[in-house]
């Protein structure tokens, strides 16, 4: 029989909401947005949190959930979005995002076609098809000519892949605050002791945040049903690359390789919708893990 643990999953929706969700914790989220992105757009002082739902201009526009937006101290906006598997059309929803802020930005009504800056930062809990064969955990995007000089500042992109991220520090391009932020999201969960991070204030705080001890009977039951929807998530990960290499290969041998991947990809998806529908999960979380549209995943339920 396993420990107990001593403190939550930080990358559960509840960990991560509650540790960069919430008013009280604004100072954690600062740290971890100066960590991660100040080499690239300077220090942020302080944040507001902005309303997470977003709503098109258009009825038949869809709505789109961001797990954290807010704005700094200079009124740039800021998306942080955790990501816990692999979804098709991946790098469009990012932009898709980022596209719903700018164009409330221009229902201002101002004349001047200003775009107010902003920063997306995707924390991917699994290695992208996009970066894939790539050994840097760290990416930035951003929109350039063909000469490679940038088009505009006011629209960046980043991506931190978790999967990637080397435990040793001075390994890849990761600053010494970064590593020790990326080493308490992918490690605390299994720790039972403050250990591997600085003893300082912020870091003091993060670690009493997670305490499970700390949590209300509500709270705990919130963060059980968390964790059960991410293992489920990884163990349909698990076993969509197992079924997808598996029927990838027997079709590889007639067709090539590259298709049958792609060929037992594609089953092993439809595979992970059937057992998510038959553990009860929600046909959003299902259509956000697969890929497929709910339509689609409906006629699989029917």
């Amino acid at each position: 029989m396993g420990k107990e643990p001593v403190y939550i999953n930080p990358l559960t929706d509840f960990g991560f909401k509650r540790i960069f969700g919430t008013e009280r914790n604004k100072d954690l989220l600062i740290s971890f947005l100066n960590a991660s992105l100040s080499a690239h757009v300077g220090i942020i002082t302080d944040i507001e949190y902005l309303p997470t739902e977003q709503y098109g201009s258009l009825p038949s526009e869809k709505k789109v959930i961001f797990d954290i937006f807010c704005t700094d101290q200079s009124g740039r906006n800021f998306i942080v979005e955790m990501q816990r598997s692999q979804q098709k059309h991946f790098a469009h929803r990012a932009i898709t995002y980022v596209s719903r802020v700018i164009s409330h930005d221009a229902e201002r009504g101002e004349r001047e076609y200003s775009i107010t800056p902003v920063y997306a930062l995707n924390i991917l809990d699994f290695d992208a098809d996009e970066f894939r064969g790539k050994p840097d955990f760290f990416w930035q995007v951003k929109l350039t000519d063909n000469t490679g000089n940038i088009f505009s500042n006011n629209i960046i992109f980043f991506f931190i892949e978790l999967r990637k991220f080397a435990a040793q520090l001075g390994k890849g391009n990761c600053s010494e605050d970064l590593h020790h932020w990326l080493y308490a999201l992918k490690n605390i969960a299994d720790l039972d002791s403050f250990a591997g991070v600085p003893d300082n204030e912020v870091f003091r705080k993060l670690f009493e945040e997670c305490q499970l001890s700390k949590l209300s009977m509500m709270e705990k039951e919130e963060y059980r049903k968390s964790v059960l929807e991410y293992e489920d998530v990884q163990d349909a990960i698990a076993y969509s690359m197992e079924k997808g290499y598996e029927r990838g290969l027997e079709t590889g041998l007639k067709r090539g390789l590259d298709e049958g991947v792609k060929r037992g990809e594609e089953k092993g998806v439809m595979k992970v919708a059937q057992t998510m529908l038959s553990k009860g999960l929600d046909i959003t979380l299902i259509a956000s893990v697969t890929g497929l549209s709910e339509a689609e995943i409906a006629l699989i339920k029917a």
